[in-house]
């Protein structure tokens, strides 16, 4: 009875993820005004365990699920040597300026991702995620120059970057593991402006991104009693530079356009280099506290496509877990997992002297049923928190992620 309560739950849980990704289909996750800047918002792409402890995971291991904070956590996977994950968001913002408030609802996919045991110390995964979006429309004036009159204009912006991945792992021993992951970095930001006079000119500058980056992560695990487990990690994520193709078309009452294609310098936009270290106390077998921080050195990047100023990034996390205190349960209740995060990230860009930082708090639940962990999250968070913000932003989020355990290559006996 408890197998077909189970198997009716995986339904129900695969039935979620896959309405989530579907909708994707139809909204941007960043939906906000902030995304026009740089190479638009990032996005949450980790499972949502991670979010839901403060979006920390630099030294959690991954038994039961795909840990895309550090590759060297793969190699927790166990006698279910093989996970596929799927995530999705639901975001519901509010925006407030001077010229009033806006709400918007969003939903994406965060994450598609594998992982397979290929040896007793080897493993390898891939994954595919949208790293960052850029999606708003801005109404705004400009001055007509040697009056005091003003044209309307209108700025809206699509599109983003997606990466896809492939990790390896290795475990030296029981309690050490390092690992590494490639990235093909891609995709194309567009940003339109309408200036409406006696004509009305649109001006659409396309920026279509390539490039490779490469990080390194190593976990160390050690059992210092029965019941206290300290894990430390590490990751580095080498800087990359991204190759710019840009296209920019002059559009005049929509019967006059003009184009002009450019390659953009290598210096004109990249990715940052970035450094992190987290550890992770487990306590009794049942309550464990994350916490991550990571330096990201903005400060070192140029993009000429945006006019914000870059200042180098800090983010801090810190995470609560409470597992099950069965081993064996008869309720599935019995079986959940509780989580609580709060994470507050410094921001990287200024916009008129003000920085835009962020602030979240989560709570989370781990749900095991049968051969599928459904992990499920809600954040409240706030972005620019600075007096002297233009826009404040004030979103809730749901997370959602559904990991599938498999077993492959196993022998069969025969009597």
């Amino acid at each position: 009875m408890q197998k077909n309560f189970m198997n009716r739950k995986n339904k129900t849980a695969i039935g979620l993820l896959f309405s989530c990704a579907f909708a994707s289909g139809l909204y941007a996750q960043n939906s906000s005004p902030y995304s026009y800047f740089g190479i638009g918002g990032f996005n949450d792409v980790d499972d949502a365990r991670n979010i839901a402890l403060g979006n920390t995971g630099i030294a959690l291991d991954a038994p039961d699920y795909i840990n895309s904070k550090n590759a060297a956590s793969m190699t927790g996977l166990t006698t279910r040597n093989v996970v596929f994950n799927v995530s999705g968001i639901l975001k519901y913002n509010t925006i407030s300026s001077n010229q009033g408030t806006d709400k918007r609802l969003n939903s994406n996919f965060t994450n598609f991702s594998a992982a397979l045991r290929i040896s007793k110390k080897a493993f390898v995964g891939i994954s595919m995620q949208p790293t960052t979006s850029s999606d708003y429309k801005i109404s705004s004036t400009i001055p007509i120059e040697g009056t005091t009159s003003e044209y309307p204009i209108t700025y809206e912006g699509s599109g983003g970057l997606s990466n896809w991945g492939i990790s390896l792992a290795y475990k030296i021993n029981d309690n050490w593991s390092f690992g590494g992951k490639v990235k093909n970095n891609f995709g194309t930001i567009v940003r339109k402006e309408t200036i409406t006079t006696t004509s009305e000119v649109e001006i659409s500058r396309s920026v279509r991104y390539t490039g490779f980056s490469y990080n390194l992560g190593t976990q160390y695990k050690k059992d210092f009693t029965d019941n206290f487990q300290l894990t430390l990690g590490g990751i580095v994520n080498f800087g990359s530079k991204l190759v710019s193709k840009r296209e920019v078309s002059y559009t005049e009452n929509q019967d006059y356009t003009n184009t002009l294609t450019s390659k953009l310098s290598s210096k004109d936009s990249s990715l940052p280099f970035e450094m992190g270290a987290g550890f992770s106390i487990l306590a009794k077998e049942r309550y464990r506290m994350t916490f991550d921080f990571t330096q990201s050195n903005w400060d070192k990047v140029k993009n000429t496509e945006t006019s914000e100023q870059y200042y180098r990034q800090n983010t801090y996390g810190l995470g609560f877990e409470i597992l099950p205190e069965k081993k064996r349960f008869e309720k599935l209740s019995e079986a959940f997992t509780y989580r609580f995060g709060l994470n507050y990230d410094t921001g990287y860009y200024k916009i008129n002297k003000a920085e835009i930082d962020k602030l979240e708090a989560t709570v989370g639940l781990g749900i095991p049923l049968n051969n599928v962990v459904l992990n499920v999250g809600y954040g409240y968070g706030i972005h620019g928190l600075q007096k002297n913000a233009a826009i404040k932003e004030n979103y809730h989020m749901l997370n959602i992620s559904m990991n599938v355990l498999n077993t492959w290559f196993k022998k069969h006996y025969l009597d």
